[in-house]
């Protein structure tokens, strides 16, 4: 029961991860879209990991992409459905203005590219989120769930304090190879691809959450409840610090270095363990309160919700799917 009850709190989180990527899209002041991408990465990871850490996995390149697209495949149809609506839409707003065939090759490059999910793989921000614009997850998720069963099979094998210093260290490779990718691009569509849509980049949030799962897994803890109002308190403390720091986040940096360190993954990264942590414990009031029905329906349908939410854009139109 204890373990449901885990599961279903972390359900809780996943949703208060698609309400802050929701809230953004839908231009509500305050949301947290770049946290809510690296829960969501990072929750992937280590829910994986608790899934199948005792089981066996594919082995070889071509078994762990067939794993991938099985992970993934309940997905895809929802997913081809809202990108045949946005072709659509946006080939009735050519109409409307009488350029139907405006912009054809870049519209038929999108379609190839969203029916075989590698739109994250192409150099360009404004080509990954193209047609249904946030399925840009759903390529790279099929690219770290293809990386996954060599991932934990490295992690079962390993010491904690390797897992750990691996996640760092990756994580440190983020923010370096931002702050080379800022010389190279600035702070183009380029830029904003790599350190926000390129799945290799992503390896980042995703192993973070393998990790955390490999340290809660060997490390011995014991709920005390007689301790739920100190447990409360560490929650108001880390979700008021978590606060402040997107706040910083969000404000440019008057330096290459310092944006390269204020990059879309890394310092969220950070924020979304603290996240998962606390609520995989679950043993403080606000925790308990936000893992209610509501929330925990909510981030059963995330992954549907997220797919069919995003608001499509155009130079001429706004349209909600």
């Amino acid at each position: 029961m204890e373990s449901n009850k885990k599961i279903y709190s972390l359900q809780a989180l996943r949703a208060i991860a698609f309400l802050g990527i929701f809230l953004a899209h839908a231009k509500i002041v305050y949301s947290w879209p770049k946290l809510g991408v690296s829960i969501f990465f990072c929750l992937s990871g280590f829910l994986m990991t608790y899934v199948y850490m005792d089981r066996d996995l594919p082995n070889g390149l071509k078994e762990s992409f067939l794993f991938s697209v099985r992970k993934i495949k309940k997905l895809y149809l929802l997913h081809i459905i809202t990108m045949v609506g946005a072709v659509l839409i946006e080939l009735w707003i050519g109409k409307v203005n009488g350029n139907i065939l405006a912009g054809g090759y870049a519209l038929l490059r999108n379609i190839i590219l969203n029916i075989l999910l590698l739109q994250s793989w192409y150099p360009d921000s404004t080509v990954n989120v193209a047609l249904n614009g946030v399925a840009w997850y759903l390529s790279v998720a099929l690219f770290l769930y293809m990386l996954f069963p060599f991932i934990l099979r490295w992690i079962k094998k390993s010491k904690v304090s390797m897992v750990v210093a691996t996640a760092v260290i990756i994580v440190v490779l983020q923010v370096l190879l931002s702050y080379i990718a800022l010389l190279l691009f600035h702070e183009g569509v380029q830029y904003t691809w790599f350190m926000y849509c390129f799945p290799v980049f992503r390896i980042g949030d995703f192993f973070a959450g393998c990790a955390l799962f490999k340290v809660l897994g060997e490390t011995k803890y014991v709920s005390n409840k007689s301790k739920t109002i100190v447990y409360t308190i560490v929650e108001i403390i880390a979700f008021v610090a978590i606060i402040i720091f997107s706040v910083w986040l969000e404000k440019p940096g008057n330096r290459y270095f310092i944006t390269a360190i204020k990059n879309w993954s890394s310092s969220y990264i950070i924020m979304a363990l603290v996240l998962i942590y606390l609520f995989y414990r679950c043993n403080g009031l606000l925790t308990r309160f936000l893992s209610n029905k509501l929330f925990i329906a909510l981030g059963d349908i995330s992954p549907q919700a997220f797919l069919i939410h995003y608001v499509i854009k155009s130079d001429r139109s706004h349209v909600v799917l």
